[in-house]
């Protein structure tokens, strides 16, 4: 099972704001479109870091329910859900910060405790 993330962004994110984060983060990685364009996978080598799946519009009920957000509804928002081998934990939690950063969202680990 993979480590989850989930980020809300203000607006779409695509290959643009991909590019900063890892040239901001892990400058080693590489990234590919996967599943039809639906989703951006950063890879080192043969080893995957990360997959990130194409924004969807957020529903604020869904993200007060899941991930405890009380202003959910006050702003238009973005959900993209992230996931990461857990032996790439380290190198996928920096390029979802740096992600973050760029898209002016928040980043959420869903699992933050580890394995469970």
């Amino acid at each position: 099972m993979p480590h989850e993330y989930v980020l809300l962004t203000p607006r779409v994110i695509g290959l643009r704001e991909v590019a900063h984060a890892v040239a901001a983060a892990e400058p080693a990685l590489t990234y590919r479109m996967d599943a039809g364009g639906m989703q951006i996978v950063l890879v080192d080598g043969d080893a995957t870091v990360l997959t990130i799946v194409h924004p969807v519009p957020a529903r604020p009920a869904e993200v007060r329910r899941l991930l405890r957000e009380d202003d959910a509804a006050d702003t238009e928002r973005w959900w993209i859900d992230v996931v990461a081998p857990w032996e790439a934990e380290h190198r996928a939690a920096r390029v979802i910060a740096a992600l973050a950063a760029v898209s002016g969202g928040t980043a959420h680990d869903l699992a933050p405790d580890g394995r469970g």
